[in-house]
């Protein structure tokens, strides 16, 4: 069998890309805190709902390739005047002294906030009343 020189320099290629991906080391990021919150009132009620969402998220020393999630939703459907949704959520990432991945920046920190108050005329008791 005849290898021309495009077919040895492309086997050549082949095996000097395989000997670099076992030399390299693998990629760090950074840590990544994450807290998703979702409040949802739909209700037959015209007075605001009070909704309050409270994050703390803190994180101490270089952190190298740890990530932290917390959701959490609240509904409420129905017909009450007053609805309270209240949350508080608390995070601590600690990193690690022996950060040899060489990653010094800060941990990224990513609070989400979803509020949602909708009069649904369908739960008013005095919407309905109204109809004939």
């Amino acid at each position: 069998m005849k290898l021309n020189f495009a077919s040895l320099l492309f086997l050549t290629s082949i095996s000097g890309l395989s000997l670099i991906a076992t030399v390299t080391p693998p990629a760090s990021a950074q840590c990544v805190m994450t807290d998703i919150s979702i409040q949802a009132a739909l209700r037959g009620a015209k007075q605001p709902a009070q909704q309050t969402n409270t994050t703390d998220l803190q994180s101490e020393g270089a952190c190298v390739g740890n990530t932290i999630t917390q959701t959490s939703t609240q509904v409420y459907t129905g017909s009450a005047d007053r609805v309270i949704q209240q949350r508080t959520s608390s995070q601590r990432l600690q990193g690690s002294p022996s950060n040899r991945a060489g990653v010094t920046g800060p941990t990224i920190k990513v609070p989400v906030e979803v509020k949602v108050d909708v009069y649904n005329p369908a739960s008013d008791p005095t919407f309905l009343k109204s109809i004939p």
